[in-house]
This record gives C-alpha cells, structure tokens and sequence, in this order.
C-alpha cells in the first residue's frame, strides 16, 4: 500500500508539473505572436496627444496617427539602399512641433525625372507612426540621401521641434501625390526566453517526482522486505 501511494503522489506532482509547463509553453507561444497588424489596425490616435510636450512618445509606434499641418517641402530628403527610394517630406503641425512623413516611394531611376511635389497648404494627414530606423549596414549603392531614416540626422538640418518617429502614408494617399507605396516595416516581438526556459524547468522537475516516487516506493519495498525478514527469524 505504501509503495502504492508512493508511485501515485509521484505521478500526481508529475501531471500538475507537467500542465504548468504546458501553460509556461503557451505563455512563451502568446509572447512570440507577432502583433503588429492588430496594432496597425487599431483606432488612430491623435499625434499631438500621444507625443509629450517634453517630446516623450507614448505607445503609439506601429500605430495609425492622425494629425492636421502643411507639409515644408524645402525639407525633403530621399531615403534607401536600393529601388524603391522613400520620399520623405518634413511637416509642420498646427501645435509649431514638426514630424517627418514618408510620401511615398519611386524607382531609383524616377529620381533622375524628378520627385513630384508635395500637396501645398494645410491638409488632414494619416498614416502608421514608426521609430526611427536602424543604421543600414554596408554602403549605399543608390542617389539617395539617406540610407534610412535617422531622426537624429534629420534634426541638425530640419526645423524643431522633430518628434522623434516618422509616419509612412498608405497607397491611396502615396498614389494621390504622384508616388508608389512605400514600404512598411512593421515592428515585431520576439518571444521572452524567460516563459521557455521556466516551462523546461517544469518538466524536469515533473520527471524528478516519478523518479522520486519510483525511489520513494523501492524504500519501502526494502523496509518491509527486511521486516519480513526480520520476523521470520524472530
């Protein structure tokens, strides 16, 4: 009966471990889902709310943001390591604060044609808001300005304040400006190690309680195998 219980209390700790490693697994699956669509498809948040007047930016990256300004097409630069070439176009919003606005894209060839010119005067934007670039690797193999897009370069040369992301405009209104789509890389997550590495954890010590009841049950088959023992030669 010891024996019995010992095995059976094993393989229960074993099974709760088990279901706690399958719930950590499923944690560290939810963390790895890429959810940037669903940001991108969210209700637009209105840029001037979401961005501090210290210039602070809230959790708006990857999001559609709306906002009212006339774009300065004095301050316009031409980003990208190879066709298609983003158009990228400062703006200044109703507030005084500035935000610069990808337009759309062309051919690297089409530059050499010239950039059609921005919209004049004052017009209801929207688009998806995004941190700045990373450094592209390697050398530029194009006439393009920039390699990508640098807030920070942008702001030695582009009036301020700059806020400190960029918003890409979608097809519809890139094709009303004479431009191709530019192209959108949405921000992804990468999944914690922590959520994979406690669900190993879980099993080990899932496979540490059969071997503990396994070893638990021995010992009492060797105690009463002795007691046995002991009787019958009393």
């Amino acid at each position: 009966m010891k024996q019995a219980l010992a095995l059976l209390v094993g393989v229960v700790i074993a099974i709760v471990m088990m279901l706690l490693g399958l719930w950590q697994m499923s944690s560290y699956e939810e963390s790895t889902r890429d959810t940037s669509a669903e940001r991108a498809a969210e209700a637009p948040t209105a840029l001037t709310e979401a961005v501090d007047e210290d210039g602070v930016v809230q959790d708006i990256y990857g999001k559609r943001v709306t906002f009212r300004g006339e774009y300065l097409p004095e301050h316009q630069v031409t980003v990208g390591t190879g066709s298609p070439i983003r158009v990228l176009t400062a703006l200044e919003m109703e507030d005084g604060r500035h935000v610069a606005v990808v337009r759309g894209a062309l051919d690297a060839t089409g530059i050499d044609q010239g950039i059609p010119s921005a919209p004049a005067g004052v017009h209801d934007v929207e688009g998806i808001f995004l941190a700045p670039d990373l450094p592209a690797a390697g050398a530029r193999t194009d006439a393009a300005d920039l390699a990508t897009v640098r807030i920070q370069e942008l702001a030695q040369e582009w009036p301020s304040p700059l806020i400190a992301g960029y918003v890409t405009l979608p097809a519809a209104e890139s094709a009303a400006q004479g431009l191709d789509e530019a192209a959108l890389v949405l921000p992804s997550l990468e999944g914690s190690p922590t959520h994979r590495g406690y669900a190993l954890q879980w099993w080990v010590f899932a496979a540490g309680a059969i071997a503990f009841g396994v070893y638990t049950a021995a010992q009492f088959g060797k105690e009463d195998q002795k007691k046995k023992q002991q009787a019958k030669a009393a």
